[in-house]
């Protein structure tokens, strides 16, 4: 169950997503300029999303992550 998302902006176009979830924080980090997405859990374990665009708006180019990308990845309405 999801409680809580944090948005925060990092250097040189980096943001990142933090869900607060019942099994703890994940951190989703990707760039303004669109790339990779990694997810990374509370024991620091990091992973690539495969196809991130699976998860956003079909109509939205670029940058894909935005807090409702991770509700949909974390399959919450």
């Amino acid at each position: 169950m999801l409680t809580k998302i944090t948005k925060r902006n990092g250097p040189a176009g980096t943001i990142s997503y933090t869900a607060e979830t019942a099994d703890g924080p994940l951190t989703f980090v990707g760039s303004v300029y669109g790339g990779p997405i990694v997810m990374v859990t509370a024991s620091g374990a990091q992973t690539y999303v495969s196809d991130p665009g699976r998860f956003a708006d079909s109509r939205k180019f670029g940058n894909l992550l935005d807090e409702q990308w991770v509700r949909n990845f974390l399959g919450e309405e």
